[in-house]
C-alpha cells in the first residue's frame, strides 16, 4: 500500500460517513431484491413444507395421545411418518439456502452488471422530518375530582309556646322545659355538624392535593418529553445539516478535481458494492492524482471460511441431518472463480462510476490476509494482479466472457492455486 508520502495520493482504510450511509441504503435496497428472487421462493416454499410438515407431526402425535390402544399404534405410525416428513423439509431447506448461496457466489460479476455503478450523490442529501409527539394521553388534564358535599348546618327550631290558657294552667313551665332540651338537641346536632363538616372538608382536601400532584405529574412530564422530542429533532436536523454540509463538500472537491474527494467517492461507490454474506469483501484504496491511476486492494475471504458443503440429506436412520462435502477440485474451481469475478467486477464498478473520466487506469490487486505457517506471522497474500487502462477495458462485454479468460487477455497475474493461497510469481503486472 501507498503510504501516503507521495502528494496527490490519499489511502482510504475505512468506510467515511458518507459512504456509511450509501452501504447501508445499499444493503436494504438489496435485502428486498433478494427476497423477490426465484431461489428464496424455493427457500419460502421449503420453509413453508417444513412449518408445514411440524404441524403434521404435532397433530399425530396430538392424536396419538388421545387414541385408545388400538388406535395408538397407528397414530404413532402416522407421528412418526410426519416427523421424517418434518425432518426432509428441513434437509430440503437448508439445500434451499445453499443453492442460493452458490448462485450468488458463481454470479458475483453478472449482479454487478445489472446495475448502473454510477452514485448519484444527491441521492445521498437526507430530508428529515420532525417526528411528531408520541405521548398524546399527556396532553389531556386529568379529571377534576368530585368532592364530596358539605352538610348543611343544623337550624334551631324552638318548641311552639303555650296558648294563654294552656299557660295559666301551668303550660309556660312546660314549654320553658321544652325549649331548654331542644337547646340541648340543637347543640347536640351542631356538635354532630361540626366533626362532619371538619371530615368532609379534610376529604376534599386530599381529593384536592391527589388531583394537584396528579397534575403536577403529568404536566412535567409533558414537559420533559416534550423537550426531549424537541431535543430529539434538533440532533437530527443537526446531523442531516451535517451530512448536507459534507455531501455539499465532496461535490464542490470533486467539480475541483481534488484527489481526497476522488478517494471519497470511490469509498462511496465500493460500499454501494454489496456482496453476499459467505463472500464478503472490504477494499483498501488512493487515488494518484498525478498519473490519474486508482490504486485498489480487494480483500477476500479466506479460503477457510468458504462454504463446502454439496447437499445435506436426512437420514432416517439415526434421525439425523448429515453434510456431503463438496470435492476438492469443485470448491477450488468455485473459489478461483468468485476472485477471479471479483477482480473484473471490481475494475468495472471503478470506470462505470467515474462518468468523468477521473480515473484513466486501475491497479487491482486481490488478496487474502493469513498467517504465515512457518513463521507465524501475519502475512498478505497476492492472488490477482491486474492493470489495466480505460480504453483497454470498457469495450469487452462482461456478461459474455469466462472471467480467467478476461484476466488472461488482460495480462493480469492470477495465482495458480487461489485456494490454497499459491502467492503469485514476481513478474506479469507493475506494481
Amino acid at each position: 500500500m501507498e503510504s501516503g508520502a507521495k502528494k496527490g495520493i490519499w489511502v482510504a482504510r475505512r468506510r467515511g460517513f458518507l459512504a456509511e450511509l450509501q452501504h447501508q441504503q445499499r444493503l436494504a435496497q438489496q435485502r428486498q431484491a433478494r427476497q423477490q428472487r426465484e431461489a428464496i421462493r424455493a427457500h419460502n416454499e421449503a420453509v413453508r413444507e417444513a412449518q408445514r410438515s411440524v404441524r403434521e407431526q404435532q397433530r399425530a402425535a396430538a392424536a396419538a395421545m388421545r387414541a385408545s390402544a388400538a388406535e395408538r399404534a397407528a397414530a404413532e405410525r402416522a407421528a412418526k411418518l410426519a416427523h421424517i416428513a418434518a425432518r426432509e423439509a428441513e434437509a430440503a431447506e437448508k439445500n434451499a439456502q445453499l443453492a442460493v448461496t452458490y448462485d450468488e457466489i458463481d454470479n458475483l460479476l453478472n449482479a454487478t452488471l445489472e446495475t448502473d455503478d454510477w452514485v448519484n450523490l444527491e441521492s445521498l442529501r437526507e430530508h428529515v422530518e420532525d417526528l411528531l409527539f408520541d405521548r398524546p394521553e399527556l396532553l389531556v388534564p386529568s379529571l377534576a375530582p368530585r368532592y364530596r358535599p358539605t352538610p348543611a348546618r343544623p337550624i334551631f327550631k324552638p318548641p311552639a309556646p303555650p296558648s294563654s290558657l294552656s299557660g295559666a294552667l301551668g303550660g309556660n313551665r312546660r314549654h320553658a322545659m321544652n325549649v331548654e332540651a331542644a337547646q340541648r338537641e340543637y347543640l347536640s346536632r351542631v356538635q354532630q355538624w361540626e366533626i362532619a363538616l371538619t371530615q368532609t372538608c379534610a376529604r376534599n382536601a386530599e381529593l384536592r392535593d391527589e388531583w394537584r400532584q396528579r397534575e403536577a405529574s403529568r404536566c412535567s412530564a409533558l414537559a420533559d418529553a416534550q423537550r426531549r422530542l424537541e431535543q430529539l429533532n434538533t440532533e437530527r436536523r443537526k446531523q442531516a445539516e451535517l451530512s448536507n454540509a459534507r455531501l455539499d463538500g465532496l461535490i464542490t472537491r470533486l467539480s475541483e478535481r481534488q484527489p481526497a474527494a476522488m478517494d471519497e467517492y470511490v469509498a462511496i461507490v465500493l460500499a454501494n458494492s454489496i456482496y453476499p454474506e459467505a463472500f464478503e469483501v472490504s477494499y483498501e484504496h488512493s487515488f494518484d492524482a498525478d498519473d490519474h491511476e486508482l490504486r485498489i486492494t480487494v480483500l477476500a475471504p479466506h479460503p477457510d471460511t468458504f462454504p463446502t458443503s454439496k447437499a445435506f440429506r436426512y437420514n432416517k436412520s439415526n434421525d439425523e441431518i448429515t453434510t456431503t462435502v463438496m470435492s476438492a477440485a469443485d470448491t477450488k474451481r468455485r473459489y478461483a472463480s468468485a476472485i477471479a469475478q471479483t477482480a473484473l467486477r471490481t475494475a468495472h464498478e471503478m470506470f462505470e462510476a467515474d462518468r468523468e473520466g477521473i480515473i484513466d487506469s486501475v491497479a487491482l490487486t486481490v488478496a487474502v490476509d493469513t498467517v504465515d505457517s512457518a513463521t507465524g506471522h501475519d502475512t498478505r497474500i497476492d492472488l490477482v494482479r491486474l492493470a489495466t487502462d480505460r480504453p483497454d477495458f470498457l469495450p469487452i462485454e462482461l456478461s459474455r466472457v469466462e472471467p480467467a479468460a478476461t484476466l488472461a487477455y488482460l495480462s493480469a497475474a492470477v495465482s495458480k492455486n487461489p485456494y490454497g493461497l499459491a502467492p503469485l510469481a514476481n513478474h506479469g503486472v507493475r506494481g
